[in-house]
């Protein structure tokens, strides 16, 4: 028996997977452990590099999603046949969306840490403008896509939504 054999037996432990699991009980449920721990590195990462919290970038990824399936319900309606094309095309925005919220947040995080805080302020702005833009600009394609999807002119829901805003505006 080698000498940390030993010393594992005087703490009442059979191998170094018994430390590990007295440790971390939860190692004991692999595939429970292997999957929560992935949605936490996840969730620490998209808050660090989007600057969104986990329930905010699934919002947001909802709401792609959702201006996908309706997309591709809407071409159906008009009859318009489905392309690699269009698909690598949304997947191309969705990059380049992602780009857009990133960018902002990490060079206004970046500016503050080295106290430039005019800059940060302006790149925080930026951040917080372009999720609104984006997100706004996916829900309008999602009412067109819902207009089309009804039979009624893609601007249908939009022209209703604007008037009643403007009646509560007056």
């Amino acid at each position: 028996m080698s000498w940390f054999e030993k010393l594992l037996k005087t703490y009442g432990y059979d191998s170094l997977a018994h430390i590990g699991e007295s440790l971390a009980p939860s190692f004991k449920y692999t595939g429970y452990t292997v999957g929560t721990t992935m949605i936490s590195a996840i969730s620490v990462s998209i808050d660090r590099i989007f600057g969104l919290d986990a329930y905010a970038f699934f919002a947001f990824l909802l709401v792609l999603f959702t201006e996908l399936i309706s997309g591709i319900t809407a071409s159906r309606v008009r009859k318009e046949e489905l392309s690699s094309m269009k698909l690598s095309r949304f997947l191309f925005k969705v990059f380049y969306y992602l780009v857009l919220i990133a960018v902002p947040y990490l060079f206004a995080i970046s500016f503050k840490d080295h106290s430039k805080d005019m800059a940060a302020v302006v790149f925080d702005w930026m951040h917080v403008f372009l999720v609104v833009q984006i997100v706004l600009e996916n829900m309008i394609s999602i009412l067109e896509n819902m207009a089309v999807i009804s039979g009624k002119p893609k601007t249908h829901i939009i022209n209703k939504l604007t008037t009643k805003i403007e009646n509560l505006l007056k």
